[in-house]
């Protein structure tokens, strides 16, 4: 009779622990993130005039000198480097296929895929097209798009190819201010089943912003959107009339203010992915890559580098934490009860007959 009390007794401490466990369970706030980077494979050697070598648009440097975005020494480099950050997935800027400078961005995009397959990298990545249509042509073709996309580099790359609920991703940038535009009224004419599309950009109908510094968009970006943008600041001043320009010294703090506004709504369970903008945008200066600063006042060149390293590790700790001491919470649940029956049994043992 008394085995059977025990049996039941342990049985009950068993279901009670089980409960504990799934009621402190990481809820979808306490899961990591998905960060992700901005890549631009644009830069074609310093003479090239369409990037590095006009400097009236460009006044910081690389590390790496004004590399070429084919070089795969180069793109290893960059691989490692993200890889270091924490990052998870890499979306490349893409402009077609249809001119000179569209080729270049496509075989620089198949590089940055066949690098990383051959150096066996943990990143993702995925694309985002840009609206490169400059030739007066009334519309995109954007069944070729999907289809250049998905016969280039989802098929044969699908290993390293960035999946979004379930499919892989293709973005497209908003452009309002071109004609024709690529996301037409907010929208994608033509919805291949075969990818996750998402529009991003910096206008109140994106699923994805871009960034949030460049103040003429900044009110309009959507309060409900499930991702949110990181940028250590914006200066287009050199290349844009009217032009925004946010913490140029980099002694303003803006680019902790973002981080700390992307780790409060992934801690609220209101966004799952972040994304850094960028990994190597020098026109728009919003760069984190190594390089030598025109105007920081901290002159190193891993400023960005380490600040960025830094949030990240903050937030994978945050959720190791919550990990272990949901782990030692149940522990703890177990042994107390066990050792609290142990002392009721014990307790209300008979004494043996004199």
């Amino acid at each position: 009779m008394r085995k059977g009390i025990i049996a039941v007794f342990l049985c009950a401490v068993i279901v009670v622990a089980l409960s504990a466990y799934i009621l402190i369970q990481p809820t979808r706030s306490q899961s990591l993130p998905k960060i992700g980077v901005f890549y631009y494979v644009w830069y074609n050697g310093p003479d090239d005039l369409t990037s590095w070598a006009n400097h009236t648009k460009i006044v910081d440097k690389p590390i790496l000198g004004y590399y070429n975005s084919c070089d795969p020494t180069i793109i290893k480099q960059h691989l490692v480097w993200m890889q270091d950050l924490g990052i998870d997935f890499v979306i490349i800027s893409w402009w077609g296929f249809y001119d000179d400078y569209g080729n270049f961005t496509d075989n620089a995009t198949k590089q940055v895929f066949e690098t990383a397959q051959n150096i066996n990298s943990t990143l993702k990545f995925a694309v985002i097209v840009e609206p490169f249509n400059k030739t007066g042509n009334p519309t995109y073709d954007y069944s070729t798009i999907d289809n250049h996309i998905y016969n280039d580099l989802v098929l044969p790359y699908s290993s390293i190819y960035y999946n979004y609920n379930g499919q892989p991703l293709i973005c497209f940038f908003n452009d309002p201010n071109n004609n024709p535009g690529l996301t037409p009224n907010g929208k994608i004419p033509y919805n291949d089943p075969r990818f996750s599309t998402i529009i991003v950009g910096d206008q109140n109908y994106v699923q994805w912003a871009h960034t949030d510094l460049d103040s003429w968009t900044k009110s309009t970006i959507p309060n409900d959107i499930n991702e949110t943008s990181v940028t250590p600041r914006f200066d287009d001043s050199r290349f844009r009339i009217p032009y925004c320009v946010v913490d140029p010294n980099l002694t303003e703090g803006v680019y902790d203010q973002e981080w700390t506004n992307a780790t409060l709504l992934w801690n609220e369970g209101k966004s799952d992915t972040i994304m850094i903008s960028s990994w190597n945008e020098y026109v728009e200066r919003t760069e984190i890559e190594p390089h030598y600063d025109a105007t920081a006042i901290n002159q190193s060149t891993n400023f960005l580098y380490d600040k960025t390293k830094y949030y990240i590790n903050q937030i994978s700790s945050t959720t190791s934490a919550s990990e272990y001491f949901n782990t030692l919470g149940v522990t703890t649940v177990i042994i107390t009860m066990v050792t609290t029956s142990y002392f009721i049994l014990k307790i209300r043992k008979p004494k043996k007959a004199v």
